[in-house]
């Protein structure tokens, strides 16, 4: 992969745009034509001045600026491609976040770092189903894809639902997979709401983010085969991500027919 990207990354040294945004900007190209591999080693950055013939000041700026942007992430003097396709099925069918990370061709990892009792947070009562006066089993869990932190999940489960659920030792288990195993719950439908937002400085340092970068929340509503609520959670991704959504053209030729045009 490094090859491939020193192969296509080119600057034009004539242009009055300064070289370290060249770079940047080149980098950019080859990660949009999805040529390189999500979290793909980058090439070093005394690789990239010797190809380039430029000083390795120039690099570093120009990979600090991609890392403060998100298109790369960072881990210790390493720095790794943070442009990724994810199908759209992850926000519009029942999907695992284990399994995305899984289909990448990543090896998958989870790390839990809290436990306990508590209420559940206001800004998540985003269902009608969700009773904030009974108390929740609280789990916070980071996320990896080949040991690099990639989303950090909140996930509350009702208590009095769940006997015994925070003794159980899932730390790095699928969550749903201890569910149906130990209560025969399965999860069958919910609701998820996407949005962006800035990373504090405690969540950009678990995952090894710069504070204030725009990340990707989705809050989620998990209800089982009976209707009932198995958990409500919060993930925070900081994979830069794209996904492609196909319309079918009645809803197509409704949106043109009523005058609604999204640019």
């Amino acid at each position: 992969m490094k090859e491939i990207l020193l192969s296509q990354l080119k600057i034009d040294k004539r242009q009055s745009i300064s070289i370290p945004l060249q770079i940047a900007q080149s980098i950019k190209q080859i990660l949009f034509e999805r040529t390189v591999k999500y979290l793909a080693e980058m090439p070093t950055m005394e690789q990239v001045a010797k190809k380039l013939d430029v000083p390795m000041i120039d690099v570093q700026t120009a990979y600090q600026r991609l890392y403060h942007e998100n298109f790369l992430h960072r881990d210790k003097d390493r720095y790794y491609v943070n442009y990724v396709y994810i199908s759209s099925d992850y926000y519009l069918k029942v999907s695992r976040l284990f399994d995305v990370i899984q289909k990448l061709g990543l090896k998958p990892s989870i790390k839990a770092i809290k436990k306990r009792i508590t209420s559940i947070p206001r800004d998540l009562l985003v269902d009608p189903a969700i009773d904030p006066n009974q108390s929740y089993v609280h789990l916070r869990r980071i996320y990896y894809g080949n040991d690099i932190p990639l989303a950090l999940m909140d996930i509350y489960f009702p208590e009095s639902d769940f006997p015994n659920f925070d003794h159980l030792h899932i730390d790095e288990k699928p969550i749903y997979e201890v569910i149906f195993s130990h209560y025969k719950r399965l999860i069958s439908s919910g609701r998820r709401l996407l949005s962006v937002i800035n990373l504090n400085k405690d969540d950009a340092r678990l995952l090894n983010a710069m504070p204030e970068t725009a990340s990707y929340q989705l809050i989620s509503v998990a209800f089982d085969q009976h209707k009932k609520l198995i958990d409500v959670s919060r993930s925070i991704s900081t994979m830069n991500q794209y996904f492609e959504v196909e319309f079918d053209r009645k809803d197509i030729e409704k949106i043109t027919q009523n005058h609604f045009f999204y640019i």
